[in-house]
């Protein structure tokens, strides 16, 4: 589960280092993005990052089980406890990259005015607009 979650991690971090830099690669994450918001991809992700969270609170809630203050932990509670902290803060860094992402992402396809202004008509022909 290590790899997995550090691997996660990798591609989200590069996923935001490309989407920073204006770029042909910007733009083709940009559109494949906004393909998965719209499409069924929503509906896919939203369950996928409920479930994320809980095994989270449940991690955490775990490492506050092994770790009291009137107990002394022995080896075995050290390495569980070490392992636990270890996936928490994979999978916490994991879904904030991801909030961090849909934000970003959210705010380059909101801040494209040229685009906007393209699709917009006139309101009349130059021709009109002098009488």
């Amino acid at each position: 589960m290590h790899l997995f979650l550090s691997l996660l991690l990798l591609s989200e971090m590069t996923l935001l280092f490309a989407l920073v830099f204006s770029s042909t690669l910007r733009e083709l994450i940009t559109m494949m993005l906004g393909k998965i918001v719209e499409g069924k991809g929503g509906a896919i992700s939203l369950p996928v990052v409920a479930t994320l969270t809980v095994v989270f609170i449940s991690m955490v809630y775990d490492a506050k089980g092994i770790w009291t203050e009137d107990v002394v932990l022995n080896a075995a509670d050290e390495v569980l406890m070490v392992n636990l902290v270890l996936k928490a803060t994979l999978m916490g860094f994991a879904l904030y990259l991801a909030l961090i992402t849909y934000g970003f992402h959210k705010y380059i396809k909101g801040s494209r005015p040229w685009e906007a202004a393209k699709e917009k008509k006139p309101i009349c022909t130059p021709k009109d607009c002098n009488n």
